[in-house]
């Protein structure tokens, strides 16, 4: 029997070796003149193991999880779903409903996308029918069949085939009602805004139909609202309302961008030509780019949404910080760093209780926004720095979507943030949108799975950290279901294997976020699986707390400090000594045999 320390990291792309901390590469103690030179990093007397389970993304598939964005988070709402069954079902179905709305958002944005380009697509004007055809089914089949193929190719992942079927369904109904209702060549109704004309300018008569897009836009929200406050889930609503919001922004941008470069185009000569495209009477789900002083509705939608994002952001501060001076105060010998860090803990740690009071806030922000928006449509009263300021905010935010699009997202900072989201939202399998980023999950396991199945026979602390101890306590809560395989790899058995969770999110985050999976049942297996269980956290660790009480006995830890004005935040549990030593006793103390073990 041999003494094994395996170490998990957690989210954010880590290397192997910075499973040994940050403070383990020191300088020499007498410097040399133009060199540096460092005394390597301390290894424990025993075997020392990293297990390295980060998502590997490159190139066009990497840039592909990007896209999946607003569809993995759908599928994230989904995974919501409270405790009580009746409650469980009507969640399911309401997000099942949500994820349709958000297949045909993404769809009219597509066909909007389409016509924006075949408006300059020479030789059209002549072959009017087939324009129209090409500009709504051209998408609409394309998206279909892309979600159709990817659930038959991607057998392993368990797409369900109703599910894409449904959502292909789905592409092609809103193809077919664009094409054969034709909404942009209504009528202009009186109680809806057209097109804005800045300084009062009015729009010509020719132009007086109905703005179908940005109809379709308030509407989809609306609807949204609606389906979220049937819901009745505060954190499922937040994440689904904030989803379609940004889909609807990434889908102005773009359509924005390309419209830029097929007038671009057209002005070249280069084969964009805007007088034999589609006419633009044939268009569909947008009305014509408004001529003269007119504004496009459509292109302020960026503005709108990020009013939402900003009116949302301000509500939850004000609730946050509210809530911290009913705290009692702080230690007043705290240094300002220790102190942010804190309340960025209280903050965060509280976040499934307190997300619901920001929700109706921002819905107030955003009617009052919508309606001041109706306002300056109806009238045409807006111009001068308002007018000027939302036009150069749209037009920057559409070139920096561009050029990300065209980095295909090697852009650092965004690579490291978006890699730390996706890092969370993968670990759930796609159940509820068949365009969601495929889970990662099944597969850590499987390795992690295998790595301590070939110490079966050893003594083993399993040393996790933030979202590797999510995975490593999925694993072993799991270990002995009724459905697990008779032939899979055996774990150590429980007097052989020690667990420490460090800056950990299961109580904090999985238990509020996500209380059908992470119940009381889910911390007693991990709890009966494992001989001990120690948990560290830290008041500065923006996620980690103690274990609930239905995972005792566990030794918690609550590390202090040791450097307050460069606080350790949530990182660098592997060189606490408590740690340290707590594993060194782990593995040199007296074992207990499968017999022993109750």
């Amino acid at each position: 029997m041999e003494p094994v320390e395996i170490r998990v990291h957690g989210v954010g792309g880590n290397a192997p070796l910075t499973a040994l901390g940050s403070g383990t590469l020191e300088h020499a103690t007498v410097p040399c003149t133009g060199v540096d030179c460092y005394v390597p990093p301390p290894s424990p007397e025993h075997l020392l193991q990293f297990v390295n389970w980060w998502r590997t993304s490159r190139g066009i598939a990497g840039f592909a999880w990007y896209l999946a964005t607003p569809f993995t988070l759908m599928n994230v709402v989904g995974h919501m779903a409270p405790r009580e069954a009746g409650r469980r079902r009507r969640h399911s179905v309401i997000t099942q409903l949500m994820s349709a709305v958000l297949t045909v958002v993404l769809t009219a944005w597509l066909i909007v996308t389409v016509e924006t380009v075949l408006e300059y697509a020479p030789g059209l004007r002549t072959r009017q029918e087939w324009g129209e055809v090409l500009a709504t089914f051209g998408p609409a089949v394309a998206l279909a069949a892309a979600i159709v193929i990817r659930a038959h190719v991607m057998k392993d992942r368990h797409i369900g085939r109703w599910l894409a079927w449904g959502h292909a369904v789905c592409c092609l109904g809103v193809a077919a009602a664009v094409l054969f209702w034709k909404p942009s060549r209504r009528v202009h109704w009186s109680h809806w805004p057209n097109s804005a004309s800045p300084g009062g300018v009015s729009a010509p008569a020719t132009e007086q139909r109905l703005d179908a897009m940005i109809a379709f836009v308030v509407v989809s929200v609306v609807v949204f609202l609606v389906l979220a406050a049937l819901q009745r889930t505060a954190a499922a609503a937040v994440v689904a309302l904030l989803t379609l919001l940004m889909m609807h922004a990434a889908g102005a941008l773009i359509r924005l961008g390309v419209e830029w470069l097929m007038k671009y185009l057209d002005a070249l000569g280069a084969f964009a030509d805007h007088s034999s495209g589609i006419l633009q009477e044939s268009h569909l789900l947008r009305t014509v780019t408004p001529p003269g002083q007119q504004v496009l509705l459509l292109d302020l939608v960026p503005m709108a949404v990020l009013l939402a994002f900003l009116g949302f952001a301000l509500a939850f501060a004000c609730s946050a910080v509210l809530a911290e001076r009913r705290r009692p105060g702080p230690d007043p010998e705290m240094s300002p760093a220790v102190r942010r860090w804190n309340f960025v803990h209280n903050t965060v740690t509280s976040l499934p209780e307190r997300i619901g009071s920001a929700l109706w806030p921002t819905a107030g922000v955003y009617v009052l926004m919508v309606a001041v928006l109706l306002w300056v449509a109806f009238t045409g009263s807006w111009g001068g720095w308002p007018l000027t300021v939302t036009l150069v905010i749209t037009n920057i935010a559409a070139v920096v979507v561009l050029a990300f699009m065209l980095m295909l997202g090697r852009a650092h900072a965004a690579r490291k943030v978006f890699g730390m989201v996706a890092d969370v939202a993968g670990f759930w399998p796609i159940r509820y949108h068949p365009l969601a980023g495929q889970s990662y999950r099944e597969d850590v396991l499987k390795g992690l799975r295998c790595e301590l199945a070939h110490h079966s026979s050893d003594r083993v602390v399993l040393f996790t950290h933030s979202q590797g101890s999510v995975l490593a306590a999925w694993l072993l809560a799991h270990d002995q279901s009724e459905e697990a395989p008779p032939d899979r790899p055996k774990l150590p058995p429980k007097g052989n294997l020690h667990l420490i969770t460090c800056g950990s999110p299961l109580p904090s985050l999985y238990q509020g976020f996500f209380p059908l999976h992470f119940d009381d049942a889910f911390f007693v297996g991990v709890r009966y699986r494992v001989d001990r269980w120690c948990n560290a956290w830290r008041l500065t660790d923006p996620i980690a707390t103690q274990m609930p009480a239905s995972a005792a006995p566990v030794e918690d830890y609550s590390l202090p400090e040791t450097d307050e004005a460069d606080p350790r935040v949530h990182s660098d549990y592997w060189i606490e000594s408590e740690l340290t030593d707590w594993v060194q006793a782990r593995l040199t103390g007296p074992s207990t045999t499968p017999e022993q073990v109750p």
